[in-house]
């Protein structure tokens, strides 16, 4: 006789058992997007532990292949920030392939200041469920795809160096990658100095109320700013270079500044 099936809380999890031998128990654990979809290529990360919340397995791949004794487990799987936890019953005697149904997707978030693109300045993406208050996902690399859950989710587009940000709604698929651009109603500085190549030089942006805005450091930096004026300090040494300009929305401004 077969031993009963093992105990999980969702059927649409793909459950294969096989007969071994006592003492070569353990399970196989894979999974994919949707209940239609292939098994996942990418990495997982597995967390097995006993009902009383003992650790006995943490791994990152694709499928976990895992000796384990006849027993009641809890099983984690953590794809970005989709989690789910099931519990599993393995009986003596069987191996178990378990393979987990996700139901994740994937975001991309494209930041976009008018026709500029933002990768000339780093930019951060935060992304929290609908109302705001729990954080889901965090990104510093526009275009990235970030793996969440099916669901609707509020994106937020901040841009490192300056005063930008924007704020969208999105819906995430199971199995697709979504994509969205989000506008920023800004424009682009381009400061430069132009004096001596290997000079040391450290970039203050102030706004017309005298603000600060950005500090950055380098021959070249760039500030992405919303729409007004604003005053840019160059400190080179015991020198201080001074521009006062206007920026508008869409626009890539080139700030000189040398001696």
């Amino acid at each position: 006789m077969c031993a009963p099936l093992p105990a999980m809380a969702d059927a649409a999890h793909g459950i294969a058992i096989q007969l071994v031998q006592p003492g070569r128990e353990g399970l196989e654990l894979s999974a994919r997007l949707t209940a239609e979809g292939g098994p996942l290529q990418q990495n997982i990360s597995w967390h097995i532990r006993s009902p009383d919340g003992v650790s006995v397995y943490s791994g990152d791949e694709g499928t976990a292949d895992v000796s384990l004794p006849p027993g009641d487990y809890v099983v984690d799987a953590s794809y970005g920030a989709t989690l789910i936890e099931r519990q599993v019953s393995l009986p003596a005697g069987t191996r178990l392939k378990v393979n987990f149904v996700l139901d994740a997707g994937g975001l991309k978030v494209e930041p976009m200041v008018g026709k500029i693109g933002v990768p000339p300045v780093a930019s951060r993406v935060r992304v929290f469920s609908m109302d705001g208050r729990k954080l889901m996902a965090v990104s510093v690399k526009p275009g990235e795809i970030i793996r969440l859950p099916e669901g609707s989710y509020r994106v937020e587009s901040q841009v490192s160096t300056g005063n930008v940000k924007a704020v969208t709604d999105v819906r995430v698929t199971a199995g697709r990658v979504s994509t969205v651009k989000i506008a920023h109603r800004a424009g682009l500085a381009r400061l430069a100095f132009v004096g001596t190549p290997n000079a040391t030089v450290r970039w203050e942006v102030e706004d017309q109320s005298g603000k600060a805005i950005a500090t950055r450091g380098g021959i070249n930096a760039n500030v992405t700013l919303l729409p007004g004026t604003y005053t840019a300090r160059a400190q080179v040494g015991a020198e201080l270079l001074t521009a006062t300009f206007n920026i508008a929305a869409g626009e890539a401004r080139d700030i000189m500044l040398g001696n």
